[in-house]
């Protein structure tokens, strides 16, 4: 069975629906004013479970999804927060189902460091491969640059290589010397006019 995890701000009642019609589990946060009618009370063996209930949807989001779902109630260890799910699987342990929408934010923050480090703006391609290959990729690219940044002296930011690197790609240059020697400055054109002018006149 297919597993589908999403936050708050994805709760479709009509798509959850459809989920359910091809046989995908999926778990979400439930919104605090969605109406709904208990059907089971379970019995709850953890501390930090409040409510494991049976329920239908009742009104509009009822004719979305005429199916029985499960709702977790738990308060979150590290800060107290109560936190409240919904979900088609009525089988597995209500911290198996909790523990998996825990588990999504390992997934939140890896797209984050994507974001952050891997610096891709857009997908060139929306298959799985496309998107697996474009990753590989720029990942391949970020541990070259962390090498080059561990083997190299120079204090300069993963960010700073980078950038220094797409300013010289026409030049033939060693990478580790384009890193940690400082570049090779001219002398303004001013100041030597102004030295040529003064060596004439003497």
């Amino acid at each position: 069975m297919l597993l589908d995890v999403n936050d708050q701000a994805y709760n479709d009642y009509a798509w959850y629906y459809m989920l359910c019609q091809q046989n995908t589990r999926f778990v979400g946060r439930m919104k605090s004013n969605a109406k709904y009618e208990i059907i089971e009370e379970r019995a709850v063996n953890q501390p930090n479970l409040l409510h494991d209930q049976v329920i239908k949807l009742s009104g509009l989001a009822g004719k979305k999804c005429p199916q029985n779902l499960r709702r977790i109630t738990i308060i979150r260890e590290e800060d107290g927060k109560e936190l409240t799910f919904i979900s088609n699987d009525l089988k597995c342990e209500a911290q198996e189902i909790a523990a998996l929408y825990k588990s999504r934010w390992q997934v939140e923050l890896f797209f984050k460091w994507i974001k952050q480090n891997l610096k891709i703006k857009r997908f060139v391609g929306r298959s799985e491969n496309a998107v697996k290959i474009q990753i590989l990729v720029a990942m391949i690219g970020y541990l070259l640059l962390r090498l080059a940044q561990i083997g190299s002296t120079s204090k300069r930011s993963l960010q700073g290589i980078a950038k220094l690197i797409s300013l010289n790609l026409t030049s033939r240059r060693c990478l580790i010397d384009l890193i940690t020697k400082p570049p090779e400055t001219e002398p303004p054109v001013q100041a030597s006019l102004q030295h040529e002018l003064r060596l004439a006149i003497q």
